[in-house]
């Protein structure tokens, strides 16, 4: 991105704030978007607050994200305060106004875009939370304003739920919210629960721990959302998925919690597909996998190199299109002629979302046009580090020209296919990979020392 005078600057302040994804969301979006704009964060120390603040609207800076210790204190050095975020008691995006920030909480409008988005229906609804810190006082707001039913507020000790219920009044002017103390889990009644895991219980790295333990209560849990977002399956969900509950965690609020802030910056929408994108590089950056896939035209050498690179990295290699053969079986060819190309790619996307969740350690050589559909290729992104393999369609047409098997290579101009097609998918590959390797030379230690390289950066 080019920076220049117009460059808006963006940011984080907090502390600590060295471990933050906020700038992959933001400088993803701002890229994507062809925006000016940069995010970075800023450590600032509780004593220099109210002064990072003032600094920042006098430096023109756009906007500021909040988090831990400042989210409360902020509130102080704001002249604006949107009424959720003061119900909530909490402040995590500043936007500038005239004179200084107004502060929103896009953390619960964040939640509220993942339940709407995960089909959750909380209208009617009881709701359990656990938990009674910054966190379960937004959830306990979301749910007044999607119009549950009723709300049974768990905490260790009972005083800060009852805290919290009192701090609501002015909103739930029907008195539904119930502060109960943990250890009375098994008083609630109802059964068909959506409970919200809003401690920081089972955060990575103490992923075998749970804030509730016991089976019956998940019994009576049909829904169960964990604030927690890594690991990427808590004990929590665990737990609920076990009794035959549907179980989220919470990195969709992530990401969407950043999005709203975005575009309140920037006075703009941001597109589904742009959104769809920086999902997927905020589940690579939070659940990395260590495996490499190998895109590009037929003909480039993936099963070639790929090869030889899981030989000399005792990593395994799989090709995807003769294991798409082996599932279906048929042959691709067979798939093509009797089910059609759509199909074919759906059958793709199948075989890439089990593989995704079940591979590690493996080399991926790919079919030419597993890329062509945009999941396809964002699962391929999921699956591992994407290095796209080229080479001048001459060197493609000398290497395949022999092969009897391949549709494309029969009929009249080949050659000429080869170039049509190699132009239309260049953009495709380009837009799907991580990293590009030349393999016209066709040398070997050559090609696989760039591979290599490729490779080592990534882990």
């Amino acid at each position: 991105m080019k920076i220049d005078g117009k460059t808006r600057l963006i940011g984080l302040i907090g502390n600590p704030v060295e471990h933050t994804l906020s700038p992959v969301i933001h400088n993803g979006i701002s890229e994507r978007m062809n925006i000016s704009s940069v995010y970075m964060p800023f450590k600032v120390e509780s004593g220099g607050l109210a002064e990072a603040v003032k600094g920042a609207y006098e430096l023109n800076v756009l906007g500021l994200n909040v988090t831990v210790p400042h989210k409360n204190q902020v509130m102080e050095s704001l002249v604006e305060i949107d009424e959720a975020a003061r119900q909530i008691g909490a402040v995590n995006t500043l936007v500038r106004v005239e004179r200084g920030y107004k502060g929103y909480n896009t953390d619960m409008m964040g939640l509220r875009r993942q339940v709407k988005e995960d089909g959750i229906v909380l209208e009617n609804e009881t709701v359990v939370i656990l938990g009674a810190g910054g966190a379960a006082k937004a959830v306990v707001y979301m749910c007044l304003a999607e119009g549950v039913k009723k709300i049974y507020l768990l905490n260790r000790t009972v005083e800060k739920a009852q805290q919290i219920a009192e701090s609501m009044q002015q909103v739930d002017l029907s008195g539904i919210i119930v502060p109960m103390a943990l250890s009375e889990y098994s008083h609630i009644p109802e059964d068909k629960l959506i409970v919200f895991q809003a401690t920081s219980i089972g955060l990575s790295p103490n992923v075998d721990r749970v804030v509730l333990e016991d089976e019956a209560f998940y019994q009576k849990v049909k829904i169960g959302v964990d604030l927690i977002y890594n690991p990427a399956e808590t004990k929590f969900m665990r737990l609920v998925a076990a009794q035959g509950g549907h179980a989220y965690n919470s990195l969709k609020m992530l990401l969407y919690q950043g999005v709203i802030a975005y575009e309140l910056w920037h006075d703009t929408a941001v597109p589904k597909e742009i959104i769809e994108d920086i999902y997927v590089d905020l589940k690579r950056s939070v659940y990395p996998k260590d495996n490499v896939v190998l895109i590009g035209f037929m003909g480039s050498g993936k099963t070639t190199f790929g090869k030889e690179l899981a030989k000399r990295c005792s990593m395994d290699f799989l090709d995807t299109d003769a294991y798409i053969e082996e599932q279906a079986g048929k042959t691709i060819a067979d798939i093509f002629k009797e089910d059609g190309e759509e199909a074919f790619r759906s059958l793709e996307t199948q075989v890439l979302k089990q593989l995704r969740d079940s591979r590690a350690n493996t080399v991926f050589s790919t079919g030419g046009g597993m890329p062509l559909r945009r999941e396809n290729a964002r699962l391929l992104k999921e699956l591992g580090r994407v290095l796209y393999l080229t080479a001048a369609p001459q060197v493609i047409y000398d290497r395949v020209k022999g092969d009897t098997e391949r549709p494309l290579l029969q009929g009249d101009n080949p050659y000429e296919k080869i170039c049509s097609l190699m132009k239309e998918r260049r953009p495709i590959y380009e837009r799907a990979a991580d990293a590009f390797i030349d393999t016209n030379s066709n040398d070997l230690e050559e090609i696989m020392a760039a591979i290599r390289e490729e490779v080592i950066i990534y882990a």
